[in-house]
């Protein structure tokens, strides 16, 4: 077995792993500031209105599952 070549070939198949890692973090940072974006609004439009649930210690998304898909 050539050593030089097993080598190159897993330093390939390490750069091409960082790249698909560094893809997937930024799709989940991306899918994390939509949510928090989501909460934000959702909060606003909660703490903001005159009357219904809004105010106090409610929590607009408690029980709701939040699926964004990018």
């Amino acid at each position: 077995m050539d050593v030089t070549s097993s080598t190159a070939g897993a330093a390939m198949a390490l750069k091409q792993a960082q790249g698909q890692m560094d893809f997937g973090v930024k799709a989940l940072n991306r899918n994390a500031e939509q949510q928090q974006a989501t909460v934000d609004t959702l909060m606003q439009s909660a703490g903001g209105s005159s009357g219904g649930a809004g105010g106090g210690n409610v929590t607009p998304t408690r029980g709701q599952n939040l699926n964004i898909t990018v």
